[in-house]
């Protein structure tokens, strides 16, 4: 009974010691051991997959719930005219970006000789090349003809779409009593997700584990090395974009926040997306993170759920397709970087992607955001 004792509180205390280690420390721990394992066994790390499946899918059983109320909360809050205004600053500045990004990574990959000794396999006559959907199509779409369909199937951009109608009719509300109500609800809501993500964070190190033991295992590392220049041309790109545009440029220039103190509260959102290679499972963090940058709510929960749909900064940089074509190589050659593109390629777009929203988050609160300087987020009256 003694030793039983003993070996409960060496198990606890050992517990105890583990949740006051800050979070990024402990994903940085799952990332190194995840590697080792997937180097150490192989493909038989793959085993381990099902521990990321867990993890994600335990960050992505709240995000859509989180985000209709944030945005909920967002626009019935500051009303359709102040979130009209937010709007158009967040979309014109993802636009701005993305001709940096697409130039960032041409510059990059002519600089690198990208593609040079790649061989590409036979092309395929039958293949056919899918055609993008027209405007009038994707204007449609972003309409959803079924809430509980968009839902179920995570279709943030119709979700989005919902939330924001939700929001503009509670502040138009003539019953101020019922409109602080549902807006009171909303918030309620939102913070039983935010409550359930924090018990689902304790996992996160042991999911990022599983993910980058099978990554590691199943693709190997000594197999990059005959693409090593496309590699090193993607991350110098991932690189400067990261560092001059998005954070110094963005960031600090216009956002108005200190790179120490940027870098600071990025960091863990950062990191997870490398790892998961997913903006849409890092958004709670994101939003983490924001808050520590000193960014409103009511900016923070409209900008950075519009910007994981919207934000296509990595995805410019990276602009395979068109480099490869410029370079005079066959386009099928993209067929063998798809087995690496999950290991170390597309983790680089979510890292941009992500980071661009909160660097475009802190320009939009200095710009666009010019509420009450003492910040009072009580537009509709408690009833009496």
């Amino acid at each position: 009974m003694v030793v039983f004792q003993g070996l409960w509180s060496v198990i606890k205390a050992i517990f105890m010691a583990y949740r006051r280690v800050p979070i990024f420390y402990k994903i940085i721990a799952g990332f190194v051991l995840g590697i080792g394992i997937g180097i150490i066994f192989g493909p038989a790390a793959a085993a381990l997959q099902f521990l990321g499946t867990i993890m994600v899918r335990l960050i992505s059983l709240v995000v859509i719930p989180l985000v209709v109320c944030m945005m909920v909360v967002a626009v019935g809050e500051v009303g359709g005219k102040a979130v009209g205004k937010m709007g158009g600053l967040t979309t014109l500045l993802f636009t701005i970006s993305t001709p940096f990004a697409i130039a960032i990574g041409l510059f990059f990959a002519f600089l690198f000789d990208v593609g040079a000794g790649i061989p590409a396999p036979p092309a395929d006559p039958y293949a056919a090349a899918a055609g993008a959907p027209s405007f009038i199509d994707t204007l449609v779409n972003i309409v959803p003809n079924n809430i509980f369909m968009a839902l179920s199937t995570a279709n943030l951009l119709q979700v989005m779409t919902f939330s924001i109608l939700i929001g503009i009719a509670i502040s138009a509300m003539n019953n101020r009593g019922h409109a602080f109500i549902l807006i009171e609800w909303f918030k309620s809501f939102g913070e039983v997700m935010q409550l359930i993500l924090s018990y689902s964070m304790g996992f996160m190190p042991i999911g990022v584990m599983g993910i980058i033991a099978w990554l590691v295992g199943t693709h190997g590392l000594a197999a990059l090395l005959p693409f090593a220049t496309f590699i090193g041309a993607v991350y110098a790109k991932t690189f400067v974009l990261f560092l001059f545009v998005q954070v110094i440029f963005f960031a600090w220039i216009l956002g108005g926040i200190s790179i120490k103190k940027y870098l600071q509260a990025a960091k863990e959102p950062l990191l997870f997306s490398y790892a998961t290679n997913s903006s849409f499972a890092t958004l709670p963090l994101a939003m983490q993170a924001a808050k520590k940058m000193g960014i409103k709510d009511r900016v923070a929960n409209f900008v950075i759920p519009y910007g994981v749909v919207v934000n296509m900064d990595g995805t410019a940089a990276f602009m395979l397709n068109a480099v490869l074509m410029m370079l005079g190589l066959p386009l099928e050659a993209v067929a063998l970087l798809i087995g690496f593109d999950r290991l170390l390629i597309g983790p680089t777009r979510s890292f941009l992607n992500m980071n661009g929203d909160l660097a475009v988050a802190a320009i939009v609160q200095r710009f666009a955001d010019k509420g009450d300087p003492e910040d009072e987020e009580k537009p509709v009256e408690q009833p009496a």
